[in-house]
């Protein structure tokens, strides 16, 4: 599904069973002993935006609550990787990053 002009999922984890949750920029799966909560695309706000923003995992398969407006509200970008920001390989440049949340 699109996400284009719909309201961004959560992406706050809150869990009794686990203390700590942790967000992995550039990883699909989890390091040995840590369970997947989800994976998916890093995004953020655009860095030339009045607003401070953080770099979010959005999950590949959102739960979407159906409402969509067109408020340029707070945007969201993908990240991509950049030769000579990041070493090439192992990152491709100009590539989508993936994310992965971690729970132990």
């Amino acid at each position: 599904m699109r996400l284009h002009n719909y309201e961004v999922p959560c992406a706050v984890c809150r869990t009794s069973q686990f203390s700590t949750v942790l967000m992995i920029p550039a990883r699909s799966e989890c390091y040995q002993g840590w369970q997947k909560a989800y994976h998916g695309e890093l995004v953020s706000g655009y860095y030339e935006h009045n607003a401070a923003s953080q770099y979010i995992c959005l999950d590949d398969n959102p739960h979407i609550s159906g409402t969509k407006s067109d408020k340029n509200g707070k945007l969201l970008y993908w990240v991509r990787a950049w030769c000579g920001s990041l070493p090439c390989p192992p990152y491709e440049n100009d590539a989508l990053l993936t994310c992965v949340v971690c729970l132990k």
